[in-house]
C-alpha cells in the first residue's frame, strides 16, 4: 500500500499466495484497514501494521498465537493483524466497499456475498460488525461451472443523487426541456429539505456484471425486532429486483 501524497507512507505485506482483489477501508487514514482476497478463497481483513516495513500475513492460528505471546513479553512488535472473515467458496475476484462504508460486497466462484462492516455502528450494535447479510448464487448453467473462476466480476455501487429522473430521460429523448416544470429534477438543481427530520437509513444499490449475466441488487439496512434496545438486531438484508 503506497500513499499518493506521502512517499514514506508505504506498507508491504506478503500473503504468500496470489492476491486478486484489494479494497481499502473508506476510513483507511485512521484505521489502516483493508480487505483482500485471491486464489486461496479467503476474504481477509488486515488492520494496523507499521509504515515503511515488510511483514508476512499471520492468518494461521499458530502465527496469531505466537504473535500474541511475543507481544505479551515485549518482543512481538506491531506487525498488524489479519483476520479471515470468510473462506471455502473458491477464488475471490472482486471486493468493493459501499459508498457509505457500511457494507462490503465480494464475488467468489459460488456467487455474490454481502457483509456489514464495522463502520458507523452504534455502541449497541457492535456485535453486528462483519456479519454476513446476503448471498446471490451464480446461474445454474453448465458454462458457469467451467467459467465462474475465470470471469472477473465488475461491481459498481450506485449514487442515487447523481442519476437522472424519468423526466430527465424524457427530455433527452424529445430534445427539449420544459424549464418551468423539470429544471429542478436535474441532480445539481435538486434542493435538500431543511430542518430536523427523523434519521432514516437509505437502501444502497449496486450493479453487478459477471460473465454473461447482470444483477441490480438492493442492500436494506438492518432492523430491530422486539422492544427498543432489548430487541434483536439485524445487520441488514438484500433483495434482487432485477436479474
Amino acid at each position: 500500500m503506497s500513499s499518493l501524497v506521502d512517499p514514506k507512507d508505504v506498507t508491504l505485506r506478503n500473503f504468500a499466495r496470489p492476491v486478486q482483489a484489494v479494497a481499502l477501508s473508506p476510513d483507511y487514514k485512521n484505521d489502516r484497514s483493508y480487505l483482500s482476497g485471491g486464489l486461496a478463497g479467503e476474504l481477509i481483513l488486515t488492520s494496523g501494521g507499521p509504515i515503511g516495513t515488510r511483514a508476512t500475513a499471520n492468518t494461521s492460528s499458530a502465527s496469531q498465537a505466537a504473535q500474541g505471546w511475543l507481544g505479551a513479553i515485549g518482543l512481538g512488535g506491531n506487525s498488524g493483524r489479519d483476520t479471515i472473515l470468510h473462506s471455502g467458496e473458491g477464488s475471490i475476484s472482486t471486493i468493493k466497499w459501499s459508498l457509505s462504508g457500511k457494507y462490503v460486497v465480494w464475488v467468489n466462484e459460488e456467487g455474490i456475498r454481502f457483509m456489514r462492516t464495522n463502520l458507523f455502528l452504534d455502541s449497541a450494535d457492535t456485535e453486528l460488525a462483519w456479519k454476513r447479510i446476503g448471498f446471490v448464487g451464480k446461474p445454474n448453467r453448465r458454462v458457469w461451472q467451467d467459467m465462474a473462476a475465470l470471469w472477473k466480476a465488475r461491481v459498481e455501487w450506485v449514487a442515487d443523487d447523481s442519476l437522472e429522473t424519468d423526466d430527465d430521460a424524457i427530455m433527452s429523448l424529445n430534445g427539449h426541456r420544459d424549464h418551468s416544470k423539470t429544471e429542478t429534477t436535474l441532480p445539481h438543481h435538486r434542493r435538500h429539505k431543511s430542518g430536523k427530520e427523523p434519521k432514516v437509513e437509505k437502501v444502497e444499490k449496486l450493479v453487478v456484471g459477471w460473465g454473461d449475466a447482470a444483477w441490480i441488487i438492493h442492500v436494506i439496512p438492518g432492523e430491530v425486532f422486539g422492544n427498543g434496545r432489548t430487541g434483536e438486531r439485524s445487520p441488514g438484508s438484500i433483495e434482487v429486483p432485477h436479474q
